[in-house]
């Protein structure tokens, strides 16, 4: 297995000796780097990170979807009632300073956990404008791969694309990024769209899911290799692994970029408490998709060492 100077050179650094100094590795149900914290939050701060870290957590990237935070007073209101979340953040700039403040006073207040905050954003506002304000704030991104329900499912080339242009967004934004659950919106588009045209979703095959062309698989870990971009594994993979048909389509996908060195995050996506029902047990389908505690902790390595290194300065 190739691994890229980057990931090694991570394992390296975190092992210096500071007061937020990580182990070696952390297991797959340590970290969640995928946590709703933000609008889409039940109950208050400490109560949700605290479910978390009693389920095992310790690490734990808390995120909010960017674009809420673009309503109006009446879409807000709406949302609100049809949600039924706490009425936390305003909107505008001024939900993200009161949202990002919140998220520095848990990183205060838990030194019990490694909390890291960041937003969620939509795939196309890479192609329409970044807000290059709400991104400055943050510790880490991921972007929302859409199922593009209605349209053509997510595959190889839409995340090729996406990959090159998060890679050259971080030349402005030197931090991690997340390519957020691609596989899984892809299953999501496809089943829906075979009941849409009345057609059993269990007719489909591994070739129709399957996410990758030939070759592409090859071009992705290629611009992937040296950036610090993970691609997440859900734990929405674990009900779709249950699909031997959907299982195998994962397999052939993922497995042969895990080969190739790419890097990959595990988390809950968790938004309500139901969620938190549903046990995080990443390791049911990790070793078989091919990632291992090497792979799926280069991120978290990563951000430690840049904390750390914003705190010495």
């Amino acid at each position: 297995m190739r691994h890229s100077v980057w990931g090694l050179a991570l394992l390296l650094a975190s092992c210096a000796h500071t007061p937020h100094t990580a182990p070696d590795l952390f297991a797959f149900n340590e970290m969640d780097m995928h946590l709703h914290c933000g609008l889409e939050r039940p109950i208050p701060l400490d109560d949700w990170l605290s479910i978390a870290a009693n389920d095992g957590r310790k690490v734990i990237v808390m995120l909010d979807h960017l674009e809420l935070y673009r309503k109006s007073p009446e879409e807000y209101d709406a949302w609100l009632a049809e949600k039924k979340f706490p009425r936390w953040y305003p909107m505008r700039e001024e939900g993200h300073r009161a949202f990002m403040a919140d998220l520095d006073d848990a990183i205060a207040a838990r030194p019990d956990l490694h909390l890291f905050k960041g937003w969620e954003i939509y795939e196309g506002e890479l192609d329409t404008g970044i807000d290059a304000a709400a991104i400055a704030m943050s510790d880490i991104v991921g972007w929302h791969i859409s199922p593009n329900n209605g349209r053509e499912a997510p595959n190889g080339a839409t995340l090729i694309k996406r990959a090159t242009q998060v890679k050259e967004l971080q030349k402005q934004f030197p931090i991690p990024m997340m390519l957020f659950h691609p596989f899984t919106m892809r299953i999501e588009n496809l089943q829906r769209t075979a009941k849409a045209q009345g057609r059993d979703p269990n007719t489909i095959t591994v070739e129709e899911y399957r996410f990758f062309k030939p070759g592409e698989q090859e071009e992705l870990a290629r611009i992937l290799d040296g950036a610090p971009i993970a691609i997440e594994i859900g734990k929405t993979t674990g009900t779709l692994w249950l699909d031997p048909i959907v299982r195998e389509s994962f397999i052939q996908d993922i497995r042969p970029l895990a080969e190739l060195g790419v890097q990959f995050t595990v988390s809950t996506d968790n938004h309500y408490m139901i969620h938190t029902r549903q046990k995080f047990q990443p390791e049911l389908y990790c070793a078989a998709l091919g990632l291992t505690p090497e792979n799926t902790n280069t991120l978290v390595h990563e951000l430690i060492r840049q904390r750390n290194a914003r705190r010495a300065n």
